[in-house]
């Protein structure tokens, strides 16, 4: 039993190694989802105290800075130490406590009992209230010799560190740290197309004719406040009316008198920045009270002076609860204040700033590039699971020559996907030659596949090369391959097993290097059953199989889909429609797409040719038979394509069974998260299960 010092030999392991590595496999998963970096962090927290066995946990990330350890997530905490963790960033130069050791040594610390050591300070007690006795762990996050952050976990009672918990947990800290550096590499990328686009916005705006200085300081401080993401905000520029500024709070900007806050700026960082024309980041900490922030409780403030003529004319404010200002936001920052005190200054300007903007644009169309190599893949548009599993699948076949089967409903892009395999190959210089099985008579698809010989019959009057050999080198994609006749079933399957083709009414054999891809929307395994297609035919084909899913199955893709297909009819019909309503985005994701992606595409061609939406398509825009599942309610379950008809040849019961549990929990989650806006914790809430619980069934669901 773990006791009192006097026992410290005899406590048992705090660990149970297993539980510990399942707990480490779990988080491994976190590695190549794209996901939310503060959602990925209490994950790992909630994993690493309440699976492992501590009683309250902290992480904290250094800022870009590297000097100040921000609090990132916290577990157990009372809500007075949540916001103490949260307002007081620590200074790994001033603080004296346990985290600031570990980051300037790197080394981690395990206490065993808190009562006696010596290296807990009041700096520890006060910033999380440690408990009177007890243990604790700090190990560093690092790449590398790069450090990160810090995790610190506490339990209330001693524990005994043994050195295999200690290597144990160290393991769990690297895995942490990769997982961080991973989710912060693609929110840092998309977080750069975000800050740009907002800035190309903003500068198209104030390069509009006939905008006036109270409209560029609004343009200014809105847009200012989306990119930094902060709470209040303060522009002032020296020609408004009446010698005002604006104030953004709560989401509304309001003028202010500049008289009203004179005062209170000569106490602030914004007089120093004016008088030194210089950016000032202030980080207010516990220490450090030397200037009071300029809104109370916004511990971390920016400002930036604005110069004309090398004349003090105004600056830019803005102030945060929580974290701090990036370089990145800095840096677009101070671009948009350039820009802004060029419009500012001479409307003669413009031809300059609409290359600016151009420039700028060129940037967010690369960022945007590089961020669709993570939502798509060849012009295949999709972030859901299922779509990222394929994408993969894609790129592993795509190297080798073996024969892929790719299933699935109509309308799900299983040419598109063909394609796809055939750019990403060795053989993307060579030809793709596409052809529909179902879309040839049976009598010509032989000739039309093997090509004929001169006087092969009737109409033959010279020799005509097939479609086998004319994709030579390259790719042939037969869709709909179940609609091919048995009979020349069997003359193809020759070919695959040879290597070789002979033309109809030739006696030559012809030596072939063709890849096949074969894709379909029926059951061949059914077809087998019922001896409509060759069973040697079918394994030979199928040695990679590739279902796509169809739409309904992956409703993350919806709207993404649906922007996509917005854009593409906006330019063909020279319109400006910037997006759906919310009640029709809803409607789109209640609507069962049984046509799938090709349906998605052309309802959204109806709607942008149909009638004048207006500058947003909403819900009445939308065909009935889409308005008419958001009357019925979006909590309908559907099993189509799922359960399969009853024939003579009989079902699998307890598969198909399986298969409805599976979707019906899959379809359950999806409309639980719809409904909260994809925020996990309220989904399991509303679904009255864990958020783990949710977690592995979501997952489950995706896999299956």
């Amino acid at each position: 039993m773990r006791g009192s010092p006097e026992l410290k030999g005899d406590r048992q392991a705090l660990l149970d190694k297993d539980k510990l590595l399942q707990s480490i496999f779990r988080i491994s998963s976190l590695l190549t989802a794209p996901a939310d970096l503060d959602e990925v962090l209490a994950t790992i927290l909630d994993e690493l105290v309440e699976t492992i066995g501590f009683d309250k946990g902290i992480i904290r990330l250094f800022d870009e800075s590297k000097r100040y350890l921000e609090t990132k997530v916290v577990k157990n905490f009372t809500p007075e130490e949540t916001q103490r963790a949260f307002a007081t960033p620590l200074d790994i130069k001033t603080h004296d406590c346990i985290a600031a050791k570990v980051m300037k040594s790197g080394e981690l610390i395990a206490i065993e009992d808190t009562s006696q050591d010596p290296r807990i300070t009041e700096t520890d007690r006060k910033l999380a209230n440690i408990y009177d006795r007890g243990s604790i762990f700090c190990a560093p996050l690092k790449i590398g010799d790069d450090l990160i952050g810090t995790v610190v976990c506490w339990r209330k009672e001693e524990t005994r560190f043994f050195p295999e918990e200690i290597n144990l947990l160290l393991t769990f800290a690297r895995h942490i740290s990769i997982i961080i550096h991973n989710t912060r590499l693609f929110e840092t990328n998309a977080e750069k197309i975000r800050e740009l686009t907002i800035l190309q916005e903003a500068v198209s705006e104030m390069n509009l004719s006939g905008v006036q200085i109270g409209g560029i300081a609004g343009i200014l401080l809105h847009n200012a406040v989306r990119i930094a993401q902060a709470e209040k905000g303060l522009v002032y520029l020296s020609g408004l009316d009446e010698e005002q500024c604006l104030v953004y709070e709560g989401g509304v900007m309001r003028p202010l008198l500049f008289e009203e806050i004179q005062r209170q700026i000569e106490k602030s960082i914004i007089k120093e920045s004016m008088e030194t024309n210089r950016v000032l980041l202030r980080t207010v900490t516990e220490g450090d009270r030397t200037t009071a922030p300029f809104f109370t409780g916004y511990a971390t403030e920016i400002v930036f002076p604005v110069y004309l003529k090398n004349k003090p004319t105004g600056f830019l404010y803005l102030a945060k609860k929580r974290g701090n200002f990036s370089q990145n936001e800095q840096n677009v920052l101070d671009i948009l204040l350039t820009n802004a005190a060029i419009s500012y200054e001479n409307a003669m300007m413009h031809a300059l700033l609409s290359q600016e903007a151009e420039s700028l644009k060129t940037e967010v169309d690369k960022l945007k590039k590089r961020e669709d190599m993570l939502l798509g893949f060849h012009n295949i548009l999709g972030k859901s699971e299922k779509m990222l599993h394929i994408f993969r699948m894609v790129e592993e076949v795509s190297a080798h020559n073996t024969h892929v089967l790719i299933q699935g409903a109509s309308g799900t892009g299983k040419e598109l996907l063909a394609r796809a395999i055939h750019k990403q190959s060795n053989r993307h210089n060579k030809p793709f030659v596409d052809v529909n099985c179902a879309a040839i008579p049976g009598t010509l698809l032989e000739s039309e596949l093997f090509g004929y010989e001169a006087g092969a019959f009737t109409d033959a009057k010279k020799r005509k090369i097939g479609l086998i050999e004319y994709a030579q080198g390259g790719t042939l994609f037969l869709d709909e391959i179940g609609e091919m006749p048995l009979t020349l079933q069997a003359k193809f399957l020759r070919v695959l097993e040879d290597g070789h083709i002979r033309r109809l009414g030739g006696t030559e054999s012809i030596p072939i290097d063709v890849r096949f891809i074969f894709a379909t929307n029926r059951d061949l395994s059914r077809m087998v059953a019922e001896g409509t297609f060759r069973e040697d035919l079918y394994y030979r084909i199928s040695v990679v199989p590739i279902h796509i899913p169809p739409l309904r199955e992956r409703s993350e893709d919806i709207i993404l889909l649906a922007e996509y297909f917005l854009e593409e009819f906006n330019k063909k019909f020279g319109k400006k429609v910037k997006g759906f309503s919310k009640e029709a985005k809803q409607a789109l994701l209640s609507y069962p797409w049984p046509g799938n992606v090709r349906e998605l595409r052309n309802i959204v061609e109806r709607v942008m040719i149909a009638q004048d939406v207006g500058p947003i398509i909403k819900l009445e825009s939308l065909p009935a038979e889409i308005r008419k599942g958001v009357a019925k309610g979006s909590n309908v379950i559907s099993l189509d394509g799922v359960l399969p008809p009853i024939t003579e040849a009989g079902i699998n019961f307890a598969e198909v069974t399986a298969k409805v549990l599976e979707e019906t929990k899959r379809q359950i989650i999806a409309q639980a998260l719809t409904l909260t806006k994809g925020n996990k914790s309220k989904a399991a809430k509303l679904l009255g299960i864990s958020r783990y619980k949710l977690l592995r069934e979501a997952k489950k669901s995706n896999q299956s």
